[in-house]
């Protein structure tokens, strides 16, 4: 690829530099053929004035001599010719059209083979009696405007030495940021979402590459929401297919067992699983669910069907009690979902009877779940950093747990370590006290 962005570096650049040239040729070959003819009238001119003064100096006798010119060069020649057109005096040919014309009063200006040449009337009062003809070499002229030729050749190639150097210089500056983009691009494409562009100063590349970095965000996201949605299900719907196995291996190790009670539990618990499975959708796609006053006593009891199985098959105590129900709008189906989490995570890696407490605070629906195991070590905010290792899902409950309370205007934390206790809170209006139950 970096050959081909060569070869784009140089298209700039013969481009820029043909462009160059062809400007200069449309400016260039007009102003050297004015230059010439500027040169060459400048020459007639001097000639012409030669010739006047000349003129002036035989108007009483053409046989005097000429005066010597001051401007003309030193290959400059002076002739006088009588009113038949003959030679009376000075260096020139015998019969010249030059002097035909004018001998009738007009000055005449030509070449005379390898000269140039203007003849000028002499007059004695109102009569015409002569002409003198001034003549110098074409060499002299073609000399200066061929050294003027040749300083514009050299300025129109310095030109294109400029022109040839920005064009570089403007190719690099063109064509680096595509390459950089390129690579962006590549490495986007290869799933590297952490990859940017930068700001280059030109406009249009710039809005670009501000495109590609929204982009790369956005798929970013679009991934990672991706991968946390499937480790999340994965985590949060191993506990629910636990309890249907149980459910299911023990209405078949009961041979007397009624085999709808079990469909119909199995039923809840599939319901369970797609509930589930919407609500981590729905948290995936930052799209919350609908918002209803909790009905503690159906929370309670669906934590009791859902977990006493599977506590009570190892040993484990659970207990509920309610000290207040609070009137507070909440999404039921996440707020199961993080008292699943929290419970899984104290049968998990606590011990002894598992407690979930309903309670009322001033301003706050609080529900506390702790356990008998060991006190927790270490920093409590990295308990809710997600750090999940490959196979094992560790990390990623609590993490979930925070993420669902915030989603919903909620809070977890770790109200103590000893014993190990997490309390969720929810913003909360009014309290109706009640009673505990076990």
């Amino acid at each position: 690829m970096a050959g081909g962005w060569g070869r784009v570096r140089r298209r700039i650049v013969r481009l820029t530099v043909a462009l160059a040239t062809v400007t200069i040729m449309i400016f260039g070959v007009p102003l050297a053929v004015g230059v010439a003819q500027y040169l060459l009238a400048d020459q007639y001119n001097e000639l012409e004035r030669v010739a006047d003064a000349a003129a002036i100096g035989v108007s009483g006798d053409l046989t005097a001599v000429p005066p010597t010119p001051s401007g003309g060069g030193p290959a400059t020649q002076i002739a006088v010719y009588d009113l038949h057109g003959v030679l009376v005096s000075g260096g020139g040919p015998d019969q010249v059209s030059l002097v035909a014309d004018a001998l009738t009063g007009v000055s005449s200006r030509g070449m005379l083979g390898s000269r140039l040449g203007v003849a000028a009337p002499v007059s004695d009062g109102d009569e015409i009696v002569g002409a003198v003809l001034v003549t110098t070499e074409r060499s002299a002229v073609y000399l200066r405007i061929g050294l003027v030729w040749l300083l514009m050749i050299a300025l129109a190639a310095a030109a294109l030495v400029v022109a040839w150097l920005l064009a570089r210089r403007q190719a690099r500056r063109l064509v680096s940021p595509l390459q950089a983009l390129t690579t962006v691009a590549e490495r986007l494409g290869g799933g590297d979402f952490t990859v940017r562009t930068q700001a280059v100063g030109i406009t249009e590349i710039d809005s670009v590459n501000e495109s590609v970095n929204r982009t790369a965000i956005r798929l970013g996201d679009l991934v990672d929401r991706e991968r946390a949605f499937s480790a999340d299900a994965s985590h949060q719907l191993r506990t629910p297919l636990t309890g249907l196995r149980l459910q299911l291996e023990a209405a078949l190790d009961q041979p007397n067992a009624d085999l709808r009670s079990a469909i119909i539990g199995a039923l809840r618990t599939t319901d369970r699983l797609e509930a589930t499975i919407d609500e981590l959708l729905a948290l995936a796609r930052d799209v919350p669910g609908p918002m209803e006053t909790l009905d503690v006593n159906a929370l309670l009891d669906g934590i009791r069907l859902r977990w006493h199985p599977v506590l009570a098959a190892r040993g484990r105590p659970l207990r509920l009690a309610i000290t207040g129900t609070p009137q507070v709008r909440v999404v039921t189906s996440a707020v199961s979902q993080i008292l699943d989490v929290l419970i899984d995570n104290a049968d998990r890696h606590g011990s002894g009877a598992i407690t979930v407490t309903v309670r009322g605070l001033d301003d706050a629906a609080a529900i506390d779940i702790s356990d008998e195991g060991p006190p927790l070590q270490g920093d409590p905010a990295v308990l809710f950093q997600r750090r999940t290792e490959p196979n094992t899902g560790h990390g990623i409950g609590l993490a979930l747990a925070r993420r669902l309370a915030e989603a919903q205007g909620g809070r977890l934390r770790l109200a103590t370590p000893a014993p190990p206790t997490f309390t969720l809170l929810f913003p909360s209006t009014r309290w109706k006290e009640g009673a505990a139950e076990e």
